[in-house]
């Protein structure tokens, strides 16, 4: 009796060995596709945010700036926005800068009109400039809207807009994130007032 009893427990051990590893099978894929999207989605967390920052600091520069414009008249206000908006973007390696709009903005953000907006482009085959010196890796398509014409003197100041755009390429390409995902952000800020006399 005591053996048939011993045969038994054996025999139902052996039995939830093979349950336990056929529950393993199934459940173990689901999980590690579970981890790969929570990576993915961290990821792209992450893209969004540095996207985000660029725009503050493009914006947070440009109301700095103002009409600036250097003694050799090849720096201005534009050039220092763009600098610190690649500055921002540079630790980003899963995608590329598209697009960046300067632009006089309203009180909710939208612009105020076609011929105060500068766009600028990263060319196809142009890496950022992630240097805090230099020229700009970006390039002026269509830019009507002069930075020496900002004005900075109150009462009527100029608030200026920052959108940035940017590609984030998946890093491991499985569903649903199988495609390149367009990112963008915008910041507004007033134009410091000239309050140099």
């Amino acid at each position: 009796m005591i053996k048939l009893r011993l045969r038994s427990a054996f025999r139902k051990s052996r039995d939830q060995r093979g349950v336990t590893l056929l529950e393993t099978a199934i459940v173990l894929p689901l999980l590690l596709m579970l981890a790969i999207g929570v990576a993915e989605v961290g990821f792209l967390v992450i893209d969004q945010m540095a996207v985000a920052n660029a725009a503050r600091e493009g914006a947070r520069v440009g109301a700095a700036a103002g009409p600036y414009e250097d003694s050799t008249g090849t720096i201005d206000a534009d050039d220092l926005i763009l600098r610190s908006v690649e500055r921002a973007l540079c630790h980003l390696e899963n995608g590329r800068a598209e697009r960046v709009l300067i632009y006089a903005s309203d009180a909710n953000g939208g612009q105020v009109s076609s011929t105060q907006v500068n766009e600028y482009i990263l060319p196809v085959a142009t890496s950022l400039n992630c240097t805090s010196s230099g020229s700009t890796a970006f390039v002026c398509i269509t830019c009507p809207w002069d930075p020496v014409t900002r004005d900075n003197t109150p009462p009527d100041l100029v608030d200026i807009g920052v959108e940035v755009e940017y590609k984030h390429d998946p890093i491991l390409g499985l569903f649903p994130f199988t495609s390149i995902l367009d990112l963008s952000d915008r910041a507004v800020m007033r134009i410091e007032p000239d309050t140099r006399g």
